[in-house]
């Protein structure tokens, strides 16, 4: 796909959804047109006009996770001003809107001039933050034209993603030129140069999860503690389509070995809770969700069995209530998810072959001997029973998880450093500091 017709898809895209928000009715997934066309709702428009914004776009559940702590010191930093998160997800949104350090959430708007356009017309933005891999041209070329600064943070760039973007570099190329990229690693650093940014605007910061915050674990959790307590518990978190599958036919192989066993099992997207639950009941497995055991409506199964994860915003957390971890969309193609969280529980972790995601944080973790790489779903089963019967083994593994967590530590200092350099001549930076 060459930019320009990037370009004319996205004002296709657009039109379609400008259409569309006018009939009545609509589904539930056609729900947040409003959102994605850059028309806030009258409560935000009257908040949007009371006070500039620092505006921070997160994809979803894990990035608002990893740039809260960034956040929180934004607002130290630069106060007076009203944070305003975007997401592309709904589940990110709820979370989003759950936050006392949020003002004002909302899907990001398409990636078109007419969407951005109209939401620049009601914020009044004074910088833009985006995570890891949220690339979007017009959004970013537009910011440019108004004079508001932008920074990648936390920012990541595979191989993979270098590749498929090699039609759109001269899009990237004019979208990147004012952009300030703060990296996680010096390969990062290279790839983002290499599609189109200027190498003196980047530099190596960090990831900002191994910065993200270590709360106090919410009441559910707690409550799910003792619900548990002696039984040996697997959580597999951020699993995909076909990832299931394979972790409760594993549950069946080690159940006459470990007749405590339990998984407890997160899939990535909510939107799935229903089929897997009916999934997993068609072979008859016996399964509760979460939700249920809270409202004291199931009961823990006696043997070997699966506890459904369904409520958002717990998993890192609830990563401390198992033995050993697994990190999904890695036994499928998907690229892997955040292992930090459960290393920051001095959990072992273990992850599939597809980790292309996490790169560099999935072979610090491995070279510390803190997790196992499983390629398939025999090798699957063969380190769980190991670790679920040498305790001790897992133990030693969970404590060198949790050193490897530590080692990446500081990010958000150094992100703010660079920030503050590339804001201190813009007029809000000068006021913020008297």
């Amino acid at each position: 796909m060459t930019g320009g017709l990037y370009r004319t898809v996205m004002r296709v895209a657009a039109t379609g959804a400008t259409v569309a928000s006018y009939v009545p009715g609509l589904p539930a997934g056609w729900r947040g047109l409003g959102d994605r066309l850059g028309r806030l709702p009258a409560d935000d428009r009257a908040a949007a006009s009371s006070a500039p914004a620092l505006w921070i776009h997160a994809a979803s559940v894990g990035e608002l996770a990893a740039v809260r702590p960034l956040l929180a010191q934004l607002r130290t930093r630069f106060p007076g001003r009203l944070a305003v998160v975007s997401t592309l997800t709904r589940t990110g949104l709820a979370l989003a809107r759950d936050l006392p350090d949020v003002h004002m959430a909302f899907l990001l708007p398409l990636d078109a001039p007419g969407p951005v356009r109209a939401l620049l017309r009601t914020l009044r933005v004074e910088a833009f933050f985006f995570t890891e891999t949220e690339i979007w041209p017009t959004l970013l070329t537009e910011l440019a034209e108004h004079r508001v600064p932008a920074i990648m943070v936390s920012g990541r760039i595979s191989a993979r993603t270098l590749a498929r973007a090699r039609w759109l570099r001269p899009l990237y190329r004019n979208a990147l030129a004012t952009v300030t990229c703060c990296m996680q690693t010096p390969e990062d650093a290279e790839r983002i140069i290499a599609l189109g940014a200027d190498p003196r605007r980047v530099q190596v910061a960090g990831s900002l999860k191994f910065d993200a915050e270590a709360a106090m674990p919410p009441a559910d959790v707690q409550t799910m503690a003792a619900l548990l307590e002696g039984r040996q518990v697997v959580v597999a978190g951020s699993t995909h389509e076909g990832e299931e599958t394979i972790l409760v036919e594993v549950l069946g192989r080690l159940s006459l070995g470990h007749p405590r066993l339990l998984l407890l099992l997160a899939p990535r997207h909510p939107e799935r809770f229903d089929g897997i639950a009916a999934e997993v009941a068609a072979r008859g497995v016996a399964l509760v969700r979460w939700s249920a055991l809270l409202r004291g409506e199931g009961e823990v199964p006696a043997g070997a069995g699966v506890i459904l994860l369904d409520t958002i915003g717990v998993l890192a957390h609830a990563y401390a209530l198992g033995a050993i971890a697994f990190v999904g969309g890695s036994l499928v193609p998907i690229g892997g998810h955040n292992v930090i969280e459960p290393a920051r529980h001095s959990r072992p972790v273990l992850v599939g072959p597809h980790t292309g995601n996490a790169g560099p944080v999935v072979e610090r973790l491995l070279a510390a001997g803190g997790g196992m790489r499983v390629s398939t779903p025999e090798a699957l089963a063969l380190a769980l029973d190991h670790l679920l019967a040498e305790p001790e083994r897992a133990h030693d593994m969970g404590l060198r998880a949790w050193a490897a967590s530590q080692t990446g530590q500081g990010a958000v200092e150094r992100h703010m450093k660079i920030i503050a350099t590339r804001l201190e001549s813009a007029t809000f930076a000068r006021a913020a500091t008297g």
